[in-house]
């Protein structure tokens, strides 16, 4: 077995296999420049009767409603039903032409965990990658920040490394070691003297490597010249990140801004980005819908964004949540967990214009045709109930990864049909 045999053997049985001379030529490779992934996560439960699967009440008088606001007030956008809040119209008329809604997903939970994984691995059970992590693993797992981390489920099952990106303003600080406050354009030293001391270090460096024969010493030296090149993977990254940075309420916008100037350096090839709230078991609709404005928000600005950075065509988005929210409100106001949800997907390699399945009156499943995608009732035996394994099936086979070596150590299971969500 040959060394690039064993270290692909080694990384795909969960194995960290790393070494100095190979965090250096991860620097030297060429920068990535396929597709984007990312995935935007509502933590907490969203609920898509106020966003994508609106249900809303005949009358004032309705006993026990879906939700408080009008049937007659849902907006048609095109192939869209949208809830009747301020910005979400606006946003599916904005990009209805790239976008793609899947309705009635059956996560098969209501468990926060659970439904968590499910949703990003395609698994109930323990264990199993993201796809995020997954897609960075295969397409190229050198990149120094291949799959880029804001929280939710982002495990990697040894795959890639994970760069998490907990707080934004802790990268701002390192991304800009020479000034004060990040968010300002004082600076400790001017750029002439800056790169004075830089030269001074990488001279230093030199010299003491060069004078170093011992292994235990060379392996030191070796450490902090990986160090330097996390300088300078960071350097790359301060290129493309706007400057200053967003400072706006919404944690998605800078994370947005985080991840695509990550990817447009070719530093990355993946990122998850993740806001919470969504959780509202009271004061479901004063709570509940403004966090679901933010999210809209902050996936419009996402794309926006990435079309600054001449990078929109390369980006893929999936949108979605642990779970959906029950049918009607509880004694408090609020909403508990439901299984059934809905997924937003914008981007390269979908075929927007599109909503496929739905759901009954009162947020029940219903199947659809195998074929045609057409809804169905969910009595209908000849249809199939859409869950997270088959959307994985789409994801892997966009990837490239559908029925390959990671495929099989990861199978996707109870597809009794294969559904072509993507084309």
């Amino acid at each position: 077995m040959d060394r690039r045999d064993f270290l692909k053997l080694a990384a795909l049985s969960g194995l960290a296999v790393s070494s100095p001379l190979a965090l250096a030529r991860r620097a030297e490779a060429e920068p990535y420049a396929g597709t984007f992934f990312v995935t935007v996560n509502a933590a907490g439960g969203w609920d898509p009767t106020s966003l994508c699967d609106p249900k809303g009440r005949v009358s004032d008088e309705e006993e026990n409603p879906m939700n408080m606001f009008r049937r007659d007030d849902i907006a048609a956008v095109g192939p869209f039903q949208v809830a009747p809040f301020e910005g979400l119209p606006a946003f599916f008329e904005k990009h209805r032409s790239d976008l793609l809604v899947v309705n009635g997903v059956d996560t098969e939970t209501n468990g926060h965990d659970s439904g968590s994984r499910h949703i990003w691995s395609g698994h109930l059970q323990e264990g199993h990658p993201s796809f995020a992590a997954m897609a960075a693993s295969v397409l190229n797992k050198e990149a120094p920040m291949a799959f880029l981390s804001n929280g939710g489920y982002d495990v990697t099952a040894g795959l890639v490394a994970r760069t998490r990106s907990g707080s934004t303003d802790a990268l701002a600080r390192i991304a800009f070691p020479n000034r004060p406050d990040p968010n300002r354009e004082d600076v400790y030293h001017t750029e002439n003297t800056a790169q004075r001391i830089r030269d001074a270090q990488t001279a230093r460096l030199d010299k003491l490597k060069g004078e170093q024969h011992l292994l235990r010493v060379q392996h030191a030296m070796n450490t902090l010249y990986t160090a330097r090149l996390g300088q300078s993977e960071v350097r790359r990254l301060t290129e493309f990140l706007p400057d200053p940075l967003d400072s706006s309420n919404n944690p998605l916008r800078r994370q947005a801004q985080v991840a695509i100037a990550a990817y447009k350096a070719g530093l990355c090839v993946s990122a998850n980005l993740s806001v919470g709230g969504f959780d509202t078991h009271s004061n479901h609709d004063q709570s509940h819908v403004p966090r679901m404005q933010a999210l809209v928000q902050g996936v419009d600005f996402l794309l926006d964004e990435a079309e600054r950075q001449g990078v929109r065509d390369q980006l893929m988005v999936m949108v979605g949540s642990d779970f959906g929210r029950t049918p009607g409100y509880n004694d408090g106001r609020g909403k508990d967990h439901w299984p059934v949800t809905s997924l937003l997907f914008i981007g390269h390699g979908i075929r927007g214009g599109r909503v496929i399945g739905g759901t009954t009156e009162r947020h029940g499943l219903m199947r659809v045709n195998p074929t045609t995608l057409a809804a169905l009732p969910d009595s209908d035996a000849t249809g199939t109930r859409i869950k997270p394994a088959h959307i994985h099936r789409n994801l892997r086979r966009m990837v490239g990864i559908d029925g390959d070596t990671l495929d099989r150590m990861y199978p996707l299971v109870g597809l009794d049909k294969d559904l072509d969500l993507f084309g």
